[in-house]
C-alpha cells in the first residue's frame, strides 16, 4: 500500500517547476504515469498534492455528502471543484505547478515536503517555520484527544 511519509527540500525554479524527492517517486509506482491532483490546501498556506487514483476516493466521499438539486450544495460544490487542477509529472519527477497556486501557498524558491500517508504537502519553507506546530502543542493536543477518545 502506498503511503507517502518523510520531510524533504526541493528547489522551484523560475518557471514554477518543482522535482519530487526520488523516494516520492518511487512510493507513487505505477501511479507515477497517471494525472497528479494539486490542491489548495482549506486550513494552511500550503498545496496538497495526490495521485489521481487516491484522489477520485476524496472527491467521491465529499460528492456523496451533497444533493446536486440543493443550491447550497452546488455552491460548495463550485469551491470544491475551483481549489484544484490536474497535472502530469515527467520521467524524472518534475511538476509544474501553476502560478495562481503557487501565489495561494506563498511558494517561492525553497520548499518543503512532507509526506501525509495519501498526498505531499508543499510548504514554502519560511511559511512552513511560521505556520508549523511546536512539540510541546503537539503533545497537549495529542493528550487532550487521548482523553476525549477514552471518555466516548
Amino acid at each position: 500500500m502506498t503511503e507517502f511519509t518523510g520531510t524533504y527540500n526541493a528547489t522551484i525554479d523560475d518557471k514554477g517547476r518543482i522535482v519530487l524527492p526520488s523516494a516520492f517517486k518511487k512510493e507513487m509506482g505505477d501511479m507515477a504515469l497517471e494525472p497528479l491532483v494539486i490542491e489548495r490546501n482549506l486550513f494552511k498556506d500550503c498545496l496538497d498534492i495526490y495521485p489521481e487514483r487516491f484522489w477520485k476516493d476524496r472527491v467521491e466521499a465529499f460528492k456523496s455528502t451533497l444533493d446536486p438539486f440543493d443550491e447550497e450544495d452546488d455552491e460548495f460544490l463550485q469551491f470544491f471543484y475551483e481549489n484544484f487542477i490536474k497535472v502530469g509529472m515527467a520521467a524524472n519527477g518534475r511538476i509544474n505547478i501553476p502560478a495562481e497556486y503557487l501565489g495561494y501557498s506563498k511558494l517561492k524558491k525553497n520548499a518543503r515536503l512532507i509526506g501525509m500517508g495519501l498526498s505531499i504537502r508543499i510548504w514554502d519553507v519560511d511559511v512552513y517555520q511560521s505556520q508549523r506546530m511546536d512539540k510541546s502543542t503537539f503533545a497537549q493536543r495529542f493528550k487532550e484527544k487521548r482523553k476525549q477518545k477514552t471518555a466516548e
